[in-house]
C-alpha cells in the first residue's frame, strides 16, 4: 500500500469492478428481460411473417396458374377461329372465282362451320351485325335473335362480340352460358373475329370452369400444407397458430375440433366483446391484442392473459394468428435473471483478488523499466535493462534493449538510408509511368488503326437506303470487324468474328481485313460460297496452320452476302454465324454452315452453302456475332438469348435502322446490368 502505484492500481480495479456490477445488475439484467420478452415476441411475429409468406407465395403460384391456363385458352380459341376463317375464306374466294354463286358460297360456309367440333362439345358460330346466330350446331339456336338475350347475370351475350369484332377486327369477351348437354351455366370465354365481305361475326368460345377447378384444389392443397406447418411451430413453451376466414369460420386450429366452427360469439372476457372483433381489428392496426384465455389443462377457466398478433390476407379473405401466452414470454427472462445475478456476484470478487495479483506480479518489471528509462535520458546511452523474463513483460524488455540499440544505428545511419531510399523509389516510378503511358498509347493507336480499316460513312454503297452498326468491342480494341466491299452497283457486306478479344482478337482482325479483300480480288465478288472457301485456306496458310506442328490455332466466323441491287437478289454464305431478314413484319433466319475459317481443324476443302434469297420491297437484313447473343444478365444471369434478339427485331423491324439500334442498345444495357461484357458485341442491320 505503500507504494502509489500499486494502491491507485487497486483503486482502479476495485472501482472499475464495482461500477461494471453495479451498472451491470442496474441495466443488463432489466434489459435482459425485455430483450429476452422481446425475442419471444419477435419469434411470434417472424412466425406468423413465415406462414404468411408462405400463403403469398402460394397465391402467387396460384394466379401465375389461373393467368398461364387462361392465355393458354386463349391462344387456342384463336387458333380454333383462325381455321373457321379460313374455311370462309376459301367459299368465298371460290365465288370470287366464279366456280360458284355467292349464295353457294355463303351456304356450304355456314353449313361447314355448323358441323365442326373440337374439345369438349365445343363448337364454332355465326352471327351478323343484328346479333342473329345464322351458324349454330344447337338447333334451338340457329337462326335466334340475340340481340337482347342476356346471360343469368344480365349481361348481353351476342352484341358484345360483334361489338368488338366490328370495331377492333377481333377480340375476346366472356359470359354465362350452358355447356351442351348440361343444366348448370359456367362461365365462358369467346373471342370474336370479323369477315367484312359479307359481314359475318364468326368465332368460338370454351369454359372457364376447369381453370376454376383447379385454382380450388391448388387451395386445399395449401391448407394441408398449413397443416403440417403449423402443428410443427411451438412458440415459447404453449404458443401456437391458427387460421379464420371473414366468416368468422375457423380454417386451422391445433385443437382439430374447432376447426369448421363459428366462434363469432365468443367473448373476451375481459371486455365482454366479441373477441373475433378484436382479433379483426388487430390485424387492421398492426397492434398486437391481449385477451383472457383457458388453459389445456385447466379448461373454462378464462383468467390467464393471452397475447395474439394478427395479419389479414385480403385474396383468400384469410386473418392469420399467432398466439402465446404471456406468462410463458417471460418464463425465459427469470430463469437468466437468476443466473446473471449468480455470475455478477461470483465475477465482482474473481476479479477482485485477479486483479490485486496481476499487479503485484507486473509493478517490479515496470519500475526496473521505468529506472532504466530515466538513466538514459541522462545520458547513459549504453545501459541496458538486461531483464530476463519468460513473458510479454521479458519480451517488452528484450525490444527496449533492441530499441536503445537501434536508436544508436539510427542516429547514425537514417538521414543516408532516407536519401537513398527516396531516390530509388522515385526512379522506380518514373520508370512504371513511363511504361504504363506507352502501353496505352500503343492500345490506342491500335484502336485507331482498328477504325482506321472499318466501313465508313463514305464507303457506303449508295443501293443501302438506311442502316446502322452496333459495334462494342469488350476491351479497347477486339476481335470483331465489319466489312463492305463495292464494285459496280453491287456490293459485298460482312460481319466477322475472330478468336479471342482485345489485342490478340484485334491482330486477328488485322489479318481477317487483308485476307477477304484478296479473296475477293483474286476469286471475285459473285459466289460467297467460293470467297469462304478460298478465304478458309488463306487464313490457315498465313497463320502456318495448315501444317500439323503449328503451335497456334486461330480462326474466324463470318457471315457473307452478295447484294445484287438492280435484280433485287442476296447471294448468302455463312461460317458458324446466320443472317436475319425480315419481310412483311415477318424475320427468317438463314443458318451459316457449321464450320469455322482458318482453324487447325478446319476442313480446307469444305464446300459453304450459298443461299440465294429474293429481297422484297422495303426487306431488311441484319448480321451478328454471337457476342449479342452470349451477353449474361437479367434476374438470373443467364444469355441475351437470340429470342429476345427477334422479339426486338421483329417488333420494330419497320421502324428506321436508327431507331432501331437505339432500341437494341437500351435493351441489351438494361438486361446486362451490372454484369460485365462478356465478349465483342458486333450488329449490322440495313435496308436497301
Amino acid at each position: 500500500m505503500s507504494k502509489k502505484l500499486w494502491f491507485k492500481g487497486f483503486l482502479l480495479i476495485l472501482g472499475v469492478v464495482s461500477v461494471c456490477s453495479l451498472a451491470f445488475s442496474l441495466t443488463t439484467i432489466p434489459l435482459t428481460r425485455q430483450i429476452t420478452y422481446k425475442m419471444s415476441e419477435q419469434s411470434a411475429i417472424a412466425a406468423l411473417d413465415r406462414v404468411a409468406d408462405l400463403v403469398t407465395t402460394t397465391y402467387q403460384e396460384i394466379e401465375s396458374h389461373r393467368h398461364s391456363a387462361l392465355e393458354d385458352k386463349k391462344r387456342d380459341l384463336r387458333d380454333i377461329t383462325d381455321i373457321g376463317g379460313c374455311f370462309i375464306q376459301l367459299q368465298y374466294d371460290a365465288a370470287k372465282r366464279g366456280e360458284i354463286t355467292e349464295a353457294v358460297a355463303q351456304k356450304r360456309a355456314l353449313e361447314g362451320m355448323r358441323m365442326l367440333r373440337y374439345g369438349k362439345d365445343d363448337y364454332l358460330w355465326i352471327s351478323n351485325f343484328d346479333s342473329v346466330l345464322i351458324s349454330h350446331p344447337d338447333p334451338k339456336l340457329f337462326g335466334a335473335d340475340f340481340s337482347n338475350i342476356r346471360d343469368v347475370n344480365g349481361n348481353l351475350i351476342v352484341p358484345p362480340m360483334v361489338t368488338v369484332a366490328r370495331e377492333n377486327g377481333q377480340g375476346f369477351t366472356s359470359y354465362w352460358w350452358h355447356r351442351l348437354g348440361h343444366n348448370e351455366p359456367s362461365e365462358k370465354l369467346t373471342y370474336s373475329k370479323l369477315f367484312e365481305p359479307w359481314q359475318w361475326v364468326y368465332g368460338s368460345g370454351v369454359y372457364t370452369d376447369d381453370i376454376t377447378e383447379e385454382v380450388n384444389l391448388r387451395r386445399e392443397s395449401l391448407i394441408g400444407r398449413l397443416h403440417t406447418l403449423l402443428e410443427r411451430i411451438t412458440i415459447a413453451q404453449t404458443g401456437y397458430m391458427f387460421i379464420f376466414d371473414d366468416q368468422m369460420k375457423m380454417i386451422i386450429h391445433p385443437n382439430r375440433q374447432m376447426e369448421g366452427k363459428n366462434f363469432a360469439s365468443i367473448p373476451n372476457p375481459r371486455t365482454g366483446k366479441p373477441l373475433v372483433n378484436e382479433l379483426v381489428q388487430a390485424a387492421e392496426s398492426g397492434k398486437p391484442q391481449t385477451y383472457l384465455w383457458d388453459r389445456p389443462q385447466e379448461p373454462g377457466q378464462y383468467i390467464y392473459e393471452k397475447i395474439s398478433w394478427m395479419r389479414y390476407f385480403p385474396e383468400f379473405k384469410w386473418y392469420i394468428g399467432s398466439s402465446v401466452y404471456t406468462d410463458d414470454l417471460f418464463n425465459q427472462s427469470r430463469a437468466l435473471t437468476s443466473r446473471l445475478i449468480l455470475i455478477s456476484i461470483v465475477t465482482f470478487l474473481f476479479s477482485l483478488v485477479l486483479g490485486t495479483l496481476v499487479i503485484r506480479r507486473f509493478l517490479r518489471p515496470i519500475e526496473h523499466l521505468s529506472a532504466v528509462a530515466q538513466r538514459v535520458r541522462q545520458g547513459e546511452a549504453k545501459l541496458r535493462s538486461n531483464l530476463i523474463r519468460n513473458d510479454e513483460l521479458g519480451m517488452l524488455s528484450r525490444e527496449f534493449d533492441r530499441m536503445l540499440d537501434t536508436l544508436d544505428d539510427m542516429l547514425e545511419n537514417l538521414d543516408k538510408k532516407v536519401r537513398n531510399k527516396t531516390r530509388e523509389l522515385s526512379k522506380q516510378y518514373e520508370e512504371l509511368v513511363f511504361a504504363n503511358r506507352e502501353i496505352k498509347a500503343s492500345i490506342q493507336y491500335a484502336r485507331r488503326i482498328q477504325h482506321a480499316i472499318l466501313p465508313g460513312k463514305d464507303t457506303l454503297p449508295n443501293a443501302i437506303q438506311d442502316h446502322f452498326v452496333i459495334w462494342k468491342p469488350k476491351d479497347i480494341i477486339g476481335g470483331d470487324i465489319f466489312w463492305v466491299h463495292t464494285r459496280g452497283s453491287r456490293f459485298i457486306a460482312a460481319v466477322i468474328d475472330c478468336t479471342g478479344h482485345g489485342v490478340p482478337g484485334a491482330t486477328m482482325t488485322m489479318i481477317a481485313n487483308m485476307a477477304l479483300s484478296r479473296v475477293v480480288q483474286d476469286v471475285g465478288d459473285d459466289d460467297p460460297s467460293a470467297i469462304l472457301k478460298a478465304l478458309n485456306r488463306l487464313v490457315r496458310i498465313s497463320l502456318g496452320q495448315h501444317v500439323p506442328a503449328s503451335v497456334t490455332d486461330d480462326g474466324l466466323d463470318i457471315g457473307l452476302c452478295v447484294v445484287n441491287p438492280e435484280e433485287r437478289t442476296l447471294l448468302f454464305a455463312g461460317a458458324r454465324m446466320g443472317m436475319f431478314m425480315s419481310e412483311n413484319g415477318i424475320i427468317k433466319e438463314i443458318n451459316g454452315d457449321r464450320e469455322s475459317i482458318g482453324y487447325k481443324t478446319s476442313d480446307p476443302d469444305y464446300n459453304f452453302t450459298a443461299h440465294r434469297l429474293l429481297l422484297e420491297e422495303n426487306a431488311a437484313i441484319y448480321l451478328a456475332t454471337d457476342g449479342i447473343f452470349g451477353q449474361a444478365g437479367g434476374d438470373r444471369h443467364l444469355p441475351f438469348g437470340k429470342r429476345r434478339f427477334l422479339q426486338i427485331v421483329t417488333t420494330h423491324t419497320d421502324e428506321a435502322m436508327s431507331r432501331q439500334k437505339q432500341v437494341l442498345e437500351e435493351a441489351l444495357t438494361d438486361y446486362k446490368g451490372s454484369e460485365e461484357q462478356r465478349d465483342d458485341i458486333t450488329v449490322v442491320g440495313f435496308r436497301l
